[in-house]
């Protein structure tokens, strides 16, 4: 049975700062992941665990209608839903992080009951939007770099011939330049500091283009930087970027 699209999964990496000091990248984190669904509109959010014993704590921090900062932190209950009262209704998620990993699959969501945002896999800590807080600059354009990983949780069998390729990117902001080997730790100095050019893929280019990589033996993982490029004096963006992997199996 080849791999399915399912046991390729994305996930942070190490270092995901939300401020430009401190260092960008790192190791992979198969803790976290950077995709989920962006609530659609306002709405206050609840979360549920598939496991009755699941009662850790957990913190979610978005922006209300008025672009404020907000968070909340709530302890699970289980398989009864707990709503983030306190954090109130939001416009945007940014981050949700589970203070110990939970036995069950804990889905976050709107409430009551309402559309998924996303279902943090048992064992695993939580989801964040990657980039989040960043901001444009007056009078010149501003780089920030993010380290992503793409993994081949297949047990046994490789991706043979690999291309690392953007789906889509609706807002124009982000490119995409994977790190030079598999399972690499290199960082950035910071997240408004390009990776060095040793770290990254030749011809280290972060343009739009599918780009060619080793295979990704069972386990194995890639780094894939990603530049967000804000003009001068950006509008805000509430948007998505979306990475893609596609190769082989025998």
């Amino acid at each position: 049975m080849p791999i399915t699209a399912a046991e390729l999964v994305i996930y942070n990496s190490a270092n995901m700062p939300e401020t430009d000091a401190g260092s960008s990248g790192g190791a992979i984190d198969p803790l976290r992941r950077p995709d989920f669904t962006q609530i659609a509109a306002n709405d206050d959010i609840e979360m549920v665990s598939s496991n009755a014993g699941d009662t850790m704590n957990a913190t979610i921090e978005g922006r209300d209608a008025a672009g404020n900062l907000v968070s909340e932190t709530k302890a699970l209950t289980g398989t009864t839903a707990a709503i983030f009262a306190t954090l109130g209704i939001v416009e945007r998620i940014l981050d949700f992080e589970i203070a110990s990993a939970p036995a069950g699959n804990v889905t976050v969501r709107r409430s009551v009951a309402g559309a998924t945002l996303r279902i943090v896999p048992a064992g695993e800590r939580g989801f964040s939007m990657f980039g989040r807080k960043t901001t444009s600059l007056a009078g010149s354009t501003q780089n920030y770099y993010f380290k992503v990983f793409v993994k081949n949780t297949n047990g046994t069998l490789s991706l043979q011939s690999p291309t690392i390729k953007q789906n889509a990117d609706p807002d124009a902001r982000i490119m995409h330049l994977p790190a030079a080997t598999n399972d690499d730790t290199a960082t950035s100095t910071n997240r408004i500091t390009a990776p060095a050019a040793g770290d990254t893929l030749d011809p280290d280019t972060f343009d739009d283009t599918d780009k060619s990589i080793t295979a990704l033996g069972a386990g194995v993982a890639r780094g894939v930087w990603l530049r967000i490029q804000l003009p001068s004096a950006d509008t805000p963006h509430k948007t998505t970027y979306t990475l893609e992997i596609t190769g082989q199996t025998t």
